[in-house]
C-alpha cells in the first residue's frame, strides 16, 4: 500500500523544455525508469505529466 503524501514529503516538481521525460525517482527506492509524455492543454500544447510512481511532476516551459 503507497503512503499518504504529507506537507513534509510533498512530490516534487520538475520544469523541463521537453515533452518526454524520464524519471527514475528518489535513489533510495526500487522506482523503475519510466519514460513520460506530457499531456495536452485545452489549446495542443504539451503542459504537463505526473509520475505514477513517485508523484513527481514535470512541467513544461519549452518553446
Amino acid at each position: 500500500m503507497s503512503e499518504a503524501i504529507l506537507s513534509e514529503n510533498k512530490p516534487e516538481t520538475e520544469a523541463t523544455n521537453n515533452a518526454r521525460v524520464a524519471c527514475d525517482g528518489p535513489s533510495f527506492s526500487k522506482h523503475p525508469r519510466v519514460y513520460l509524455t506530457m499531456v495536452d492543454d485545452e489549446n495542443g500544447k504539451p503542459n504537463h505529466v505526473v509520475c505514477p510512481y513517485c508523484s513527481k511532476t514535470f512541467v513544461y516551459t519549452g518553446v
